[in-house]
């Protein structure tokens, strides 16, 4: 028998007593005050756990009751030493209950993982059945603290459920499709996702471009998704004109802002990761890949018109081994720079990435590097008017005419597409007629 003395000063410290002299000093506390009532007024502790101590409902008693029970005189210290068979700390005992209470709902969260299908599995007729999958996944959110309903119609699945967060309990009620055609809008989606998508258990696409916007409601909508719209800008920024539902004002020295457009349906966020983490089962066919990375490039591309390049930002290492491998096969792949994946294939680019690009201003990037067609993208319009009104200078009197550091890419560009000319040597530059129609002259 022995107690943890050296421990005696901490509030949540509990010692287990020999029941038969646990149930003795919590009786003798009955009769000295009467009833549970009184004694629990003396002792500051329900009249119910005064019963629950003497009846050994309770197996264990907290220092700071036995503490008083001495200074009452309904016991000793050397009772308490005598009787004392172990002693432990709450808090860390909670700490030990709750660890093993997790690694139990693991261990079951594993089993019931292992049951959920392969991809391949839920692909049949050019659709994914989602049904296949959420007939396993269900189980994992099926939980004592969280009980779901499920009802079934011809299309789709409804689920109801109630969560508890720290602004009480909210009750969900989510549309799930059973199938999902595997057509270019879900390819182009998924990629979108893949590079953009909410954060948390939000579906949806965080952005700023009016196409991806407009898109993504289109798409959610057609999977019968109920569309909220949240407005994400730093504060003091002017707000944009565009509709949304809520407003958040965040104190970031980037100033930007972003809207994300999304239904909060967290089970086809959790569907989508499973996507994710099976990305070359899904993307079999040459069509599914373009419209896969396409939709991967409106949401984190860009066209560089200075090298000439197509690039993807990505970071994610695993994402970026998929990813390079996938466009090694499709003849996409030139390098991965550290930040982004690049592509100097503009044929390919332009024949079967484009004509699934649905941000306006990459598309109109893109037609202008491949032919020099659609409208001077940003920059290049000041420099050709420059040179409209200071005929015959050199590069690098151009560059410091417009404060830059130079505009050599630029003005090979220009060149290239016939809206200036040069002549002589070092090159002085004019501009065409075709470069005086670009400007509306």
């Amino acid at each position: 028998m022995f107690v943890l003395f050296a421990m005696k000063n901490r509030d949540d410290l509990m010692l287990r007593l020999n029941p038969k002299f646990q149930k003795i000093i919590f009786q003798k506390t009955l009769d000295k005050y009467g009833d549970s009532l009184k004694a629990g007024s003396i002792l500051k502790i329900p009249a119910s756990s005064v019963r629950g101590y003497k009846n050994l409902y309770f197996d264990s008693v907290p220092k700071n009751l036995i503490n008083e029970l001495i200074r009452l005189k309904i016991t000793t210290q050397g009772e308490i030493k005598l009787n004392t068979l172990s002693s432990f700390i709450k808090s860390q005992k909670v700490k030990e209950i709750l660890g093993k209470g997790r690694e139990k709902r693991n261990e079951i969260f594993q089993t019931i993982r292992k049951e959920i299908p392969p991809v391949k599995k839920i692909i049949n007729s050019g659709n994914l059945e989602f049904y296949r999958w959420f007939d396993k996944y269900k189980l994992l959110l099926d939980a004592p603290f969280r009980r779901i309903q499920v009802k079934n119609n011809d299309d789709f699945i409804i689920v109801e459920y109630t969560n508890h967060t720290r602004h009480g309990n909210k009750h969900f009620k989510v549309n799930l499709p059973k199938k999902i055609k595997l057509d270019s809008e879900f390819f182009y989606f998924f990629g979108l996702w893949c590079g953009d998508r909410s954060g948390g258990k939000r579906f949806g696409i965080a952005n700023k471009n009016n196409e991806i916007i407009n898109f993504t409601e289109y798409f959610l909508k057609q999977n019968k998704q109920r569309v909220e719209k949240i407005l994400y800008i730093t504060k003091g920024l002017e707000i944009p004109r565009i509709k949304y539902d809520k407003k958040f004002e965040l104190e970031n020295e980037k100033k930007g802002w972003v809207l994300s457009v999304h239904s909060n349906n967290g089970i086809l966020a959790s569907f989508f990761y499973y996507l994710q983490s099976h990305i070359t089962e899904i993307l079999t066919s040459e069509k599914s890949k373009y419209s896969f990375f396409a939709g991967l490039f409106d949401a984190e591309g860009n066209v560089s018109l200075y090298n000439k390049s197509f690039r993807w930002a990505c970071k994610n290492e695993n994402l970026i081994k998929i990813y390079t491998e996938i466009m090694k096969g499709i003849n996409l792949y030139s390098r991965y720079d550290g930040s982004s994946i690049v592509s100097y294939n503009s044929e390919k680019f332009y024949n079967k990435i484009l004509p699934f690009l649905k941000h306006s201003e990459k598309i109109n990037n893109t037609n202008f590097l491949y032919n020099g067609a659609g409208r001077l993208p940003k920059g290049f319009g000041e420099i050709l008017n420059y040179i409209n009104k200071n005929p015959k200078l050199s590069a690098k009197d151009i560059a410091e005419g417009l404060k830059k550091n130079k505009v050599y890419s630029e003005l090979k560009l220009l060149n290239d597409f016939g809206f200036i000319k040069p002549s002589n040597y070092p090159k002085e530059f004019d501009i065409t007629t075709k470069g005086l129609k670009s400007l509306g002259e």
